[in-house]
């Protein structure tokens, strides 16, 4: 028992350089991690960031859409023009005509005037 207490356990140079190539191996490791991580964080914050204006877009979007919608609004659009003393005035629905494109070809090529097709009072 005492014979493997007593001899000297050496450590040989081989052994060493293959320690330190681990090491170092360890290290080049653990700084490659770092740096994929840190690419990693700011992939995620610019597309954060691409997500946050996609959605001010979408609002703005929206917005624009609801101000449409109350300028279209026939009852609005009706008493603004009423407030403002326009000339239209309403045209019942039976006075209106459908014109195909394929009618709109054949009175071009008779050089008869569009304006004149949408002033025929039926």
């Amino acid at each position: 028992m005492n014979k493997s207490r007593s001899k000297q356990s050496s450590i040989s140079i081989l052994e060493i350089s293959i320690l330190v190539a681990t090491a170092m191996i360890v290290m080049l490791a653990g700084v490659t991690h770092a740096c994929l991580r840190n690419s990693h964080v700011e992939v995620m914050r610019s597309v954060d960031k691409a997500q946050q204006r996609i959605e001010e877009h979408k609002d703005a979007v929206n917005s624009l859409q609801v101000k449409i919608d109350k300028k279209l609004n026939i009852y609005q659009l009706r008493d603004d023009l009423e407030r403002s003393g326009s000339e239209l005035v309403i045209v019942p629905t039976t006075s209106i005509e459908k014109i195909s494109a394929h009618t709109l070809t054949g009175v071009a090529s008779t050089g008869e005037n569009i304006s004149t097709i949408a002033s025929i009072t039926p």
